[in-house]
């Protein structure tokens, strides 16, 4: 995260704090200093870490939430205090990014931006029988992880992303019984994503009676026709997507195509989930005689 965006955030939970407001959560933490127990520290940190899951942790040291009060802190101390905290961790500690900022003249409030991607985080408790532990946070409780917490970290969280149709249409020659879709559809997601093009599928419907028609389609993104060469497209960021889709129709159908609505069912290939989104498409009331080439446009609210 840039330092920047972390100086932000850690901003607006202190005025959070200083007005009363619930601030302390699961994923932030405050301290009014640093803490002297090195293996608190780390078990508290482990369990914030842990019950994130990936989403941004932050520890805030220098004010006093329960007292309202930025007290401040040496930002100095961090570089013997963190190893200290470090190596009560069994193989792996959370990463770090640090920031220091004066809220107040004289007073410095120091902010840790811990890692928790790589979870699960063990604390080493140094006592037997028990020598290890999986902490975890709940509210502003630290405690050991559940067993279906645990289960949790080890499956990959994955947020589904939001997706809509930017624009659409379907195109049909009287001189041919081909029925074309086209469309733009923007893809939101902050994480990789593959949509495999067997766990995906297409298909308009038409008509009075929900006549059902399906559709062979194909993605293409801006460097390339992900049918053609792999039959996957993968997604890092937002980012548009064209699909072309097409079905043979008999041209007695013509008279049934005033109103289509065409649907796409997309498999994500990490998880196994489906999402899915439609359009409607209109066009005019333009006898079949009378027309070479008929297009519709996705209705507009």
């Amino acid at each position: 995260m840039l330092k920047q965006r972390l100086e932000l955030n850690a901003r607006a939970a202190i005025e959070r704090a200083l007005e009363g407001a619930q601030s302390e959560d699961s994923f932030v933490e405050f301290k009014t200093q640093w803490p002297i127990d090195h293996g608190k520290a780390a078990r508290q940190i482990a369990a914030l870490c842990n019950a994130a899951r990936g989403s941004e942790a932050m520890w805030i040291v220098g004010v006093d939430e329960k007292g309202r009060y930025v007290k401040g802190a040496l930002a100095e101390e961090l570089s013997s205090w963190w190893p200290r905290v470090e190596s009560h961790f069994d193989g792996v500690a959370p990463g770090l990014t640090t920031v220091a900022f004066d809220w107040a003249r004289g007073r410095t409030v120091v902010v840790l931006s811990l890692q928790t991607d790589n979870a699960p985080y063990v604390f080493v408790t140094k006592k037997e029988p028990y020598s290890r532990e999986i902490p975890w946070r709940s509210g502003e409780r630290t405690r050991s992880a559940r067993r279906s917490e645990v289960l949790e970290l080890l499956v990959p969280k994955l947020d589904m992303p939001g997706w809509e149709f930017v624009s659409a249409r379907a195109t049909l020659s009287q001189h041919s019984p081909t029925l074309r879709f086209e469309g733009d559809l923007y893809l939101e997601t902050n994480q990789p994503l593959s949509l495999p093009h067997h766990r995906c599928h297409s298909y308009a419907t038409y008509g009075l009676d929900s006549e059902t028609v399906d559709l062979a389609f194909s993605f293409r993104t801006n460097t390339r026709d992900v049918r053609a060469v792999e039959r996957v497209v993968r997604v890092a960021e937002p980012a548009v997507l064209h699909v072309s889709a097409d079905a043979d129709v008999e041209l007695d159908s013509f008279s049934d195509l005033w109103d289509l609505h065409w649907h796409l069912v997309l498999g994500l290939g990490l998880s196994g989930e489906e999402i899915s989104t439609s359009v409607r498409l209109t066009t005019d009331a333009v006898p079949p005689n009378q027309f070479t080439r008929r297009v519709w446009s996705a209705l507009k609210p």
